[in-house]
Parts: structure tokens; C-alpha cells; sequence
């Protein structure tokens, strides 16, 4: 469940007014807070922004047990805006028990559709490893083409991107260290900021 309610009520402001706050519907966000859907991870980032929090601190602790163990059922699981590509945190997100210091997410990305509208980078290192169909990335001006079995290293502060372009969809793991957990830089002409 979402920390979303919990951060509102704190700063004292209404729903009607998070939503006008955030460019959101007030029926969005009253879903959001009930439960009711998934937020994509720009809704996620433009509340987080409102609240002026990094954006793990919205999504609930998990238990630490002593061995740090993730069933299914606990992992996040967050969208892109336009539902093509699913992210799921394989690690546990930061809290004041443990914060871990490698990011590793498990992504699927639907036929003909890439992981941003245009290249990011980030102060940390990527490794991917395909699991499932055909991902491009791109690194700079340069395409690699990795099948099932096939990894890459993306280094720190490169432009990239991650791209399908065949009929299936393309499933694979990332690795990021440290990790990143807010909004990555655009490629070109953002200002830096923290987070993927």
C-alpha cells in the first residue's frame, strides 16, 4: 500500500488540493490512496515532487526478517505512463532498518515501445541481462542488440535508452549500483537531479 495519504495528511492539504498540485484528477488520486489502482511512475514522481520527497519514500517499508528475504507478493511493481513497460523491485526499497546498495529490477517491455521518450543518464552503473525476446540499447549514437543470454554495461553518466522493436515482448533483469531512486537526468539539457 502507498504512503500517499499518510504524507497529505501530514502537510495538511485535501485531496482536491494534492490533485490541483500535481496536474492529477481528484478521482485519480482518491484511487490511488484507496488502493483501487496502480500508479504509473510519473504520478508517482509528480506527487512525490509535491511533497518534496524522494519518490521510494511513498511506497510502504518492507519488513526487515534478519535475511532481507522478498517473497512475490511484497516486491513493487511500477508502470510507465503509458503501461508498456512494468518494472518490479527485486530488491527492498530504502528504509532507516537497511538500504541496500545495488538497485536489481526485473522489466517487460511490450512489442514496439522503449523505457523513455528520449535518452537518460544517471551517476550510477547499469548492467542488463535479457531473459526473454530482443532489447536494443542505446548508448550514446550506438545500438547493441541483445538476445536471450546476452548482457551489457551501460557506464555511469552515458545517454541511453532501452528499445523493442520486434513483435514480442522483450524481458529482462537490470542491475544499478549504487542505486538510483528518483527521477534520472534527461540526456540533454535537464538539470541534475537524483533517481530513475
Amino acid at each position: 500500500m502507498l504512503k500517499i495519504r499518510e504524507y497529505r495528511k501530514q502537510r495538511k492539504l485535501t485531496i482536491k488540493e494534492l490533485a490541483a498540485l500535481s496536474g492529477m484528477s481528484i478521482s485519480y488520486i482518491s484511487q490511488i490512496e484507496r488502493g483501487e489502482i496502480d500508479p504509473s511512475l510519473s504520478s508517482l514522481r509528480k506527487i512525490a515532487a509535491v511533497f518534496q520527497l524522494p519518490l521510494y519514500m511513498l511506497l510502504d517499508d518492507m519488513e526487515v526478517m534478519g535475511n532481507l528475504t522478498l517473497r512475490k507478493d511484497q516486491q513493487v511493481v511500477c508502470y510507465s505512463e503509458d503501461k508498456a513497460v512494468t518494472y518490479r523491485f527485486l530488491t527492498p526499497l530504502p528504509s532507516p532498518e537497511y538500504s541496500p546498495e545495488t538497485l536489481l529490477i526485473s522489466f517487460a517491455l511490450a512489442p514496439h515501445s522503449q523505457d523513455v521518450p528520449e535518452p537518460i543518464r544517471h551517476f550510477s552503473e547499469e548492467m542488463i541481462y535479457v531473459t526473454e525476446g530482443q532489447l536494443t540499447v542505446q548508448i550514446g549514437n550506438t545500438d547493441i542488440v541483445l538476445n536471450p543470454g546476452d548482457s551489457t554495461v551501460i557506464q555511469k553518466n552515458l545517454p541511453h535508452m532501452c528499445k523493442n522493436t520486434s513483435d514480442t515482448t522483450a524481458k529482462g533483469i537490470s542491475s544499478i549500483s549504487p542505486p538510483v531512486w528518483g527521477r534520472m537526468d534527461l540526456a540533454e539539457g535537464a538539470a541534475p537531479n537524483n533517481g530513475k
